[in-house]
This record gives structure tokens, C-alpha cells and sequence, in this order.
């Protein structure tokens, strides 16, 4: 083999090494914030045993925050939007049910007073999941001017089993002060299991006509 020909081959080698490393890295974890994916380099990403372990000044710095190591101090500084979020956390945690009953009141009040952030808080994950897009696109507004929900005068509740009821309720519709019809719904509640403490939270909201009070969302037709 003469020089020309081990050169090329060794520099074929090395593409081969560096393609099979490239793969190899883009093989493992990816990840995703906020869905734009970034290297995993550059949150210095390691697997140990299955678990993965990235740099916390890379992701916090991504993040707008900032990180200061100080003696065996690490003090991070978030930005206003992870403030406010963990503020929306607790407002919702202080709005979970500890009965059927109280879950399906919050969620009238939210509907009468158009907010959906109020209605979103009782809903169940898996309802939370289906509706979250809509509220957003709504800018968590619901309902509509007039007609309106006015006062819910009696609830029926109805036991399925020790941990889903289903509670019917009538509603007037008012105008200017003025029932002008009557809606009625039937909400179906069931108890969430938690780690912590167990609460309870809408999973079906079923209305005679979803549209009467303007844009209610999660609900169907009774």
C-alpha cells in the first residue's frame, strides 16, 4: 500500500469515528423545552443507569434565570414568569374540591363570572389535557355577555359509586335582569387520587345546550 493510500485511509477512519459519535449522541435523550429541541452538549447531558443528569446553571440560564454558587450555597433566581406560575399553582391548589359538590359550585362560579382559569381548576387531568388549548385561544375567557348564568338554586347529586357522583343542577338565563329560559347540566365528579391527600374534580361536563351562555368549554350536549 503506498503513502497516498494509508493517508486516505486513515482519514476515512476518522469521518467513521466522528459519524459514529455524532450517532451515538443522537441516539440517547433528546431534549425539548417549550418543543425546540437543543443539543444535549449543551445542557452537558449524562446517563447514569437510566437516569438523566444535565448542567442546573444551563438549564436555569435557558430558562432566564440565573444560578450563583457560593461555600455549599446555590441560590437560583428565576425570572417574573416562573413567579407567576407558581403563584397560578397555589391559587389552583386552593381551589381543589374536598367534595363533589364543591367542585361543581367552583366551576359555576367560574362560568358566571366568564373565568375559565376558575373552571379549569376543577377539571379533571385528562379533561384539563383535552380543554387547555381552548381556554389559551380564548385567553381563559368564557361565556359571553348576555344571556348570562344566573343563580343555581339546588344541586342533585347522585352516587355512582364511593368515588364518581354525577350532579344535576337548572339554570336560569338572564338578560338584563330577566330570566329569559332555563338551562340545565349534569356534571360528572370523581375523587383523584394523589400521593399527598386525594381531591375531587370534574371529568364530564354534559349541558342541554353548550352554546347557551356563549363559549363553554369541555362541555357536550345533555
Amino acid at each position: 500500500m503506498n503513502k497516498t493510500s494509508r493517508v486516505w485511509l486513515a482519514v476515512c477512519a476518522g469521518i467513521m469515528l466522528v459519524s459514529s459519535s455524532i450517532f451515538a449522541a443522537e441516539s440517547g435523550p433528546r431534549i425539548f423545552i417549550n418543543n425546540v429541541e437543543f443539543a444535549g452538549s449543551a445542557f452537558k447531558l449524562m446517563m447514569d443507569k437510566g437516569t438523566a443528569m444535565v448542567s442546573l446553571k444551563a438549564i436555569v440560564e435557558q430558562l432566564q434565570g440565573k444560578v450563583a454558587f457560593q461555600d455549599d450555597r446555590i441560590d437560583v433566581t428565576m425570572p417574573d414568569a416562573s413567579k407567576l406560575s407558581m403563584q397560578v399553582d397555589s391559587l389552583e391548589r386552593g381551589l381543589e374540591a374536598q367534595s363533589p359538590e364543591e367542585a361543581v359550585h367552583t366551576w359555576i362560579r367560574g362560568v358566571q363570572t366568564r373565568s375559565g382559569a376558575m373552571q379549569y381548576a376543577v377539571l379533571s387531568p385528562s379533561l384539563r389535557q383535552e380543554t387547555k388549548q381552548e381556554f389559551i385561544d380564548h385567553f381563559w375567557v368564557t361565556g359571553g355577555s348576555s344571556p348570562h348564568m344566573g343563580k343555581v338554586e339546588r344541586l342533585q347529586s347522585k352516587k355512582i359509586t364511593p368515588e364518581k357522583f354525577q350532579i344535576a343542577f337548572d339554570y336560569p338565563l338572564v338578560v338584563m335582569n330577566e330570566t329569559i329560559e332555563t338551562g340545565s347540566a349534569v356534571l360528572t365528579v370523581e375523587k383523584i387520587p394523589r400521593e399527598s391527600f386525594d381531591y375531587w374534580a370534574i371529568t364530564q361536563i354534559a349541558v342541554k345546550d353548550p352554546g347557551d351562555t356563549g363559549v363553554m368549554i369541555g362541555a357536550s350536549k345533555l
